[in-house]
């Protein structure tokens, strides 16, 4: 576990075993779940960077609903094949996710297919707020519920679930450096925009949110904090390395935030949201190259009277 190494009771409630290892697929089957016969005939349509569409194109297979689906040009070509696989048509558009959304709503608009949006919906928010349902119903006693924050959807979701439930219990969202669109809005009243977010977690890269989400965040989520892409691919990196789980560097956001000492967890009975596990091989190459040139520069520093991260031992983590 990573109790230990944070002198608290860690819990990981771990998504990336659900269909397209993304907590993505529950909004998506609740919200094509709610629609009438003509409208599934008629389709469904998203716009995603790459979570969100798999979860809609697999939902759409599942419930019997054509789908198209809108993702930035520069998405892997694993997701591109995933969608496919599972039936739904895919369109390129864009940089980043919010570039996809122009084309979506024309796509509903001129074709009568449902917009199935990642956030600013309140059955998708539903979907994404069973996560915070299973946390209480399997963790009664949870102190600390520590989430991923893109779009807001999520974390909107599960503290709505989470304070719901049990009204003491703190929920924090960890969002990029460089992509704070959501934590920015919630102080600032209303969603802002920013002018060119980015990330290595990709999945966490929006320009801006919605009024719902920033309304919902502002009255159940606690606080907001932000790390670093190296903060990121650190935690990717130990998640692999040490517990033998692909997380993506979005997925790994709480355990980054933790790591940097951004959430003090000491004596909290703590969960931490593993919200998806969609990293390509390249990416996880990358990544596990650079720490292990980190991790060899730290041990030899450390063989000199100097501190470093070569120094932690396996045997000092348990999966709780």
């Amino acid at each position: 576990m990573l109790s230990s190494d944070f002198d608290a009771d860690i819990h990981l409630k771990i998504e990336t075993f659900k269909p397209t290892r993304t907590f993505k697929v529950r909004g998506a089957l609740n919200k094509i779940a709610s629609l009438d016969g003509a409208a599934r005939d008629r389709g469904v349509v998203a716009a995603s960077a790459g979570s969100h569409a798999q979860g809609v194109a697999y939902a759409a297979s599942a419930l019997g609903a054509p789908a198209t689906v809108v993702m930035p040009r520069g998405v892997s070509d694993t997701i591109v094949r995933v969608c496919r696989a599972y039936g739904a048509e895919v369109l390129l558009e864009g940089d980043v996710y919010d570039d996809t959304l122009a084309l979506a709503h024309r796509i509903e608009h001129e074709q009568g297919k449902t917009l199935v949006h990642p956030y600013a919906d309140p059955l998708i928010v539903a979907g994404q707020g069973t996560i915070g349902l299973e946390i209480v119903e399997d963790l009664p006693d949870v102190e600390l519920v520590i989430v991923a924050v893109g779009g807001g959807g999520l974390i909107s979701g599960i503290a709505l679930a989470v304070r719901s439930a049990r009204p003491a219990v703190r929920v924090v969202g960890v969002e990029p450096e460089g992509a704070d669109a959501v934590g920015r809005s919630v102080r600032a009243g209303r969603p802002i925009t920013l002018e060119h977010p980015h990330s290595i977690a990709d999945k966490l890269v929006a320009k801006s949110t919605d009024a719902l989400n920033v309304a919902l965040a502002a009255r159940y989520v606690d606080e907001f904090v932000t790390v670093s892409d190296d903060d990121l691919e650190r935690a990717t990196y130990e998640y692999l390395d040490r517990i033998s789980l692909l997380v993506e560097p979005s997925g790994a956001a709480p355990l980054a935030a933790v790591r940097a000492g951004k959430i003090d967890t000491r004596g909290r009975k703590t969960v931490l949201v593993v919200s998806g596990g969609n990293a390509t091989p390249a990416l996880i190459a990358q990544i596990a190259a650079r720490e292990q040139a980190a991790g060899a520069a730290g041990a030899g520093a450390q063989g000199a009277g100097a501190p470093g991260r070569g120094a932690e031992r396996v045997s000092d983590l348990r999966l709780a």
